[in-house]
C-alpha cells in the first residue's frame, strides 16, 4: 500500500472517531506502529491533524494554519536542527542557494543567519515561513517567489514561481521530501511541489537532500529526484545503517548529523 493510500485511511478512520491511538491504527491497518508513527508525525507537518500521546486527532478548520506552522517547527526539532546546522557547512561565500518550504530547509536558514564569515549569501526560497524567520538578517539577501499560497504548507507553487526561479543561477539547492528509498529516490505528496522541484533540480549545481530519519524508507505519490539527480544527503544518526550504505554505495555522499550533541 501506497504511503498516500495508507494516509488517506488515517484520516477516514479519525473522521469516523475524532481521536485514534497508534496501537488502534496499526492493527486496522496490518502496518508496524513506527510505520503509523511515521505517517502521523506527516500529516501533522501538513496540518491535517493534531498529535497526541499516543495517537492523534482531527484539527479543526479554524486552527488548521496556525497548527500546521506550529507543527512542523516542533516535530523532530532537535534533528532538525542539527541537521540545518551540517547542512549550513556546505555552504560557501557568495553562493546563490535555494530553500524549500519544508521545516528542515527552515533549519537550514535558521543556522545560516549565524553564518555571518560567508559575506553576502543570496537566499531564494519558495517558503513563506522561511522567509518570515529570515526577515532582517543583515547579510543574508532573502527573495521570496510570487506564486500561488498553499495555505497548509506556506509553500509558494506555480507559472510565477518558476519564472522567478528561471531568473536565478543557483549553487546549492536545499530540498526536503516526504519519503526517501532506494528504489523511489526523493518522493513528494504533491504534484505541484513535485514539478517545482524538479525545474529547480535542473537550475542548480548541486542538490542536496536534507531530511530526517523518519522519512527513510516512505513513499509517496510521486518521485522528484531520482537517486542519480542527489549530490548529497544530510539527515541524522536515527536513519537505517544499512539504507545509508546502499546511498553511498551509489555514489551518494550521506552527511549524518550528531543528535546528541
Amino acid at each position: 500500500m501506497l504511503i498516500n493510500e495508507r494516509q488517506n485511511q488515517i484520516l477516514d478512520i479519525l473522521a469516523d472517531k475524532q481521536t485514534v491511538s497508534v496501537a488502534e491504527l496499526a492493527e486496522s491497518l496490518n502496518v508496524s506502529a513506527v510505520t503509523i508513527r511515521a505517517d502521523l508525525n506527516q500529516l501533522a507537518e501538513q496540518g491535517r491533524l493534531v498529535r497526541t500521546h499516543g495517537g492523534a486527532m482531527l484539527v479543526g478548520e479554524k486552527t488548521r494554519q496556525e497548527l500546521t506552522f506550529a507543527t512542523r517547527q516542533q516535530l523532530r526539532g532537535d534533528k532538525k536542527v542539527r541537521i540545518g546546522e551540517l547542512a549550513a557547512t556546505l555552504v560557501q561565500t557568495r553562493d546563490s542557494i535555494v530553500l524549500d518550504a519544508s521545516t528542515t530547509a527552515l533549519a537550514v536558514g535558521q543556522a545560516l543567519k549565524n553564518c555571518q564569515n560567508l559575506g553576502e549569501l543570496s537566499i531564494l526560497t519558495t517558503g513563506v515561513w522561511t522567509a518570515l524567520e529570515l526577515l532582517g538578517v543583515s547579510h543574508l539577501n532573502i527573495m521570496l517567489t510570487g506564486g500561488s499560497l498553499r495555505n497548509t504548507t506556506g509553500s509558494i507553487i506555480g507559472p510565477i514561481a518558476r519564472d522567478v526561479l528561471g531568473k536565478i543561477n543557483i549553487h546549492k539547492a536545499f530540498l526536503g521530501a516526504w519519503g526517501v528509498t532506494v528504489t523511489h529516490g526523493l518522493t513528494d505528496a504533491n504534484l505541484q511541489e513535485v514539478e517545482l522541484k524538479q525545474f529547480i533540480m535542473e537550475r542548480a549545481q548541486e542538490v542536496i537532500a536534507v531530511v530526517d530519519s523518519s522519512k527513510f524508507g516512505q513513499v509517496a505519490l510521486a518521485t522528484y529526484a531520482p537517486l542519480e539527480k542527489i549530490t548529497r544527503i544530510v539527515t541524522d544518526d536515527g536513519a537505517p545503517a544499512d539504507m545509508v550504505a546502499e546511498f553511498r554505495a551509489r555514489g551518494i555522499e550521506v552527511l549524518v548529523a550528531d543528535s546528541s550533541e
